[in-house]
């Protein structure tokens, strides 16, 4: 049995020859120790946003994109993960960065649309920390979203050879991903004009989401039509304190427009996962309510317990978790992480429904040593029928 085949009985709450093991993103030093190699994989901000600006502004850019697949590609296949989730096209025309010092830059898509993203080298983090949005407020996402309405989305402004690249090599073999979610701001540098805006302004966060939609079914379709077995969305919705707005502000402006993707997506026979981090206990059930085939992180620290979830819920939502990747994957030692991650096992895989993976992803502060033991330990006691608990 290989990995696609795998995964696809999970989501069907079927029990496969072992459990499948799923990763969102592995970064530095992990990858470097599997590769033997630098590289350019997962989500730190020196690979993703430093070394992504170098390479616009010195006319490389399709090379670093096409050296930071084949580092992915050939790091999943080194570790022999089930699920690929990277699969994803990549702008015709990036947007050329104005570097105003050694870790800061200023993008302006179009006259007036500015933002700045700076790198912190001592959390390896790159962010948008300002804009035209977080600085002028709702006129300004008045604005946005006028110029947004106007304008149509076009497949050919966007690079699928990449995307085609992962088919040829992992088509059959693994299952592949490509990403689509609701963009909703809650989570940039404008974060709170957007939650001012769900309560003096809902009608123009309506249009906001719609007009971004546009863009994200025509590529969650084209994706679809080239072979991807199912979508994720990435952005988060919640922290460990709770959601990021209430459950009733989710119901109106995420929800409906979420089950647009998973529509989509089921309509083709495909999946999809969302990924969020934080206590989303609260609407669990509006998930499921709309579509959504697989939620992905389930973070402990978090106050979310994956045992009780698969009690409740393991029927009709696939668990993609849980190995605490802010504890025992980054302090140890060895025996802890191999007893949480058959805890882990235990609770969720019997009667298939779930996916084995970190807490999030495996982030910088991921011994690589106890990812291995991770790994080693759901290939040792994740054979079905499961044998442990």
């Amino acid at each position: 049995m290989n990995g696609l085949e795998r995964a696809k009985l999970a989501f069907q709450h079927q029990e496969a020859d072992h459990v499948p093991i799923f990763e969102l993103t592995i970064d530095n030093p992990t990858a470097q120790v599997v590769l033997g190699r630098e590289n350019l994989c997962g989500f730190g901000g020196r690979v993703r946003g430093v070394a992504q600006n170098e390479a616009i502004l010195r006319g490389d850019y399709f090379a670093y994109h096409r050296q930071r697949m084949v580092d992915s590609l050939d790091l999943w296949e080194a570790l022999d993960l089930d699920v690929f989730p990277l699969c994803d096209p990549i702008p015709v025309n990036p947007s050329v960065p104005e570097q105003v010092d050694e870790r800061t830059w200023r993008f302006e898509e179009s006259p007036g649309f500015w933002r700045i993203c700076r790198y912190s080298p001592a959390g390896d983090v790159y962010d948008q920390v300002d804009s035209f949005l977080r600085q002028e407020g709702l006129p300004a996402l008045l604005r946005l979203t006028e110029h947004l309405e106007a304008s149509s989305p076009r497949l050919e402004d966007w690079d699928f050879s990449l995307v085609d690249m992962v088919i040829e090599r992992f088509g059959g073999k693994r299952m592949i991903m490509g990403s689509a979610d609701v963009e909703i701001g809650s989570t940039y540098d404008w974060a709170e004009v957007f939650l001012i805006g769900l309560i003096e302004a809902p009608s123009l966060i309506e249009r906001y989401l719609d007009a971004k939609l546009k863009a994200t079914l025509m590529l969650a379709e084209a994706l679809l039509e080239r072979g991807m077995d199912g979508l994720h969305g990435g952005f988060d919705w919640a922290s460990a304190k709770g959601l990021m707005f209430s459950p009733r502000h989710f119901r109106r402006f995420v929800f409906p427009r979420i089950q647009k993707i998973t529509d989509l997506c089921h309509r083709y026979g495909k999946v999809y996962v969302k990924h969020t981090d934080g206590n989303v206990n609260a609407i669990i059930e509006d998930m499921i309510q709309a579509g959504i085939d697989g939620y992905q992180a389930i973070e402990p620290g978090a106050g979310m317990d994956i045992r009780s979830l698969k009690r409740q819920y393991g029927d009709r939502l696939t668990l993609i978790g849980n190995v605490d990747c802010a504890g025992v994957l980054v302090y140890g030692p060895l025996e802890a992480v191999r007893q949480q991650t058959m805890d882990v096992i235990a609770a969720a895989a019997p009667g298939g429904g779930f996916l084995l993976s970190t807490s999030n992803s495996v982030h910088p502060g991921v011994q690589p040593e106890y990812y291995f033991e991770m790994i080693r330990t759901a290939r040792e006691v994740g054979i079905y029928p499961i044998q442990i608990g």
